[in-house]
């Protein structure tokens, strides 16, 4: 008798016996082989931890803790949007300069009548005279 043989007949056998145990019994025999499956599953675990993955989050090492290099992914956006700010915030002023320096190079050369320095629009007739010149 080889050992698939045996197999098929201790199984035989225990299928026989189990369709006469009472319900106690076969609720601690099935207690059992939850307990004894649950034993094995944790002997042939594998050896590393998977890192975990909350939805909508960073990825997190196995201690929970978020690693230097998803710090860096998350800070690297935030500093580039700053740094377009700051860059956006020099443009603009120096326009704003250039601006104000065209109108007080004009004044200083003369090109605008006298009564346009009381009127509202004074800078809109400097730019205008600018770009006729």
């Amino acid at each position: 008798m080889n050992e698939n043989e045996f197999g098929y007949r201790v199984r035989q056998a225990l299928n026989e016996g189990a369709e006469r145990l009472d319900y106690k019994t076969a609720y601690r025999l099935e207690q059992g082989r939850r307990k004894a499956l649950a034993a094995h599953r944790a002997a042939t675990a594998p050896a590393y931890s998977p890192v975990l993955v909350p939805a909508g989050g960073p990825l997190l090492e196995e201690d929970g803790q978020v690693g230097w290099g998803q710090r860096l992914g998350l800070i690297a956006p935030l500093l580039a949007l700053v740094i377009g700010f700051v860059g956006i915030y020099q443009w603009q002023h120096e326009r704003r300069i250039n601006e104000l320096a065209d109108i007080d190079f004009a004044v200083l050369l003369d090109e605008a009548p006298i009564d346009a320095y009381a009127d509202k629009g004074f800078g809109t007739l400097l730019q205008t005279n600018s770009d006729e010149i």
